[in-house]
C-alpha cells in the first residue's frame, strides 16, 4: 500500500489586516507564509503547505484543548482576511505513487468559493468533443 503525497500552496493575494493574517496562519500547521511586494498593491500573501503526511491543503487541525483532531474550513477563513476585490487561489496536486494522480483547485472571494478538480475538467472536455473512447488515468 503506497502513501498519498502531494504539493499544494496558494497565490498572493492582499489582506485588508497584514497583521490578522499573519496571526490566522499561524493556527495553519505544516504551512509557510510567503510574501511577494508589489508596487502597485504593497505586500502581497499566500501559503504554502509544506509538511505533515500529505502536505495538501489542510482540512482539519489539532484541538490542543481536547487532544483530538477537529474539522478546518480554510477556505472560510481566508474569506474575511482578504482584502476588497482580492481573491485567493488554492492548487494541489498530488499521487499514490502513479495511481490516483490527481489535482484539485480552489478560487475563494469574499463572497464564494468554487472548487474543481483535474477530473471535473477531463470530463467537460471530453463532453466538448464528443465523448470519444477514453479511459482515465488513475491506477
Amino acid at each position: 500500500m503506497a502513501n498519498y503525497y502531494a504539493t499544494a500552496r496558494t497565490s498572493y493575494a492582499k489582506m485588508k489586516d497584514d497583521n490578522a493574517f499573519k496571526e490566522w496562519a499561524t493556527t495553519i500547521e505544516d504551512s509557510t507564509v510567503i510574501s511577494q511586494e508589489s508596487a502597485e498593491h504593497g505586500t502581497l500573501y499566500g501559503l504554502i503547505f509544506d509538511g505533515g503526511d500529505c502536505a495538501g491543503i489542510p482540512s482539519y487541525r489539532h484541538n490542543e484543548e481536547t487532544d483530538e483532531s477537529e474539522d478546518f474550513d480554510i477556505y472560510g477563513g481566508i474569506q474575511g482576511l482578504l482584502a476588497d476585490g482580492w481573491s485567493m487561489l488554492f492548487v494541489e496536486g498530488g499521487a499514490e505513487k502513479h495511481r490516483y494522480v490527481c489535482c484539485f483547485g480552489a478560487v475563494v472571494t469574499k463572497e464564494e468559493v468554487k472548487h474543481t478538480t483535474i477530473s471535473e475538467w477531463f470530463s467537460n472536455t471530453l463532453t466538448e468533443l464528443g465523448d470519444p473512447n477514453s479511459t482515465y488515468p488513475e491506477y
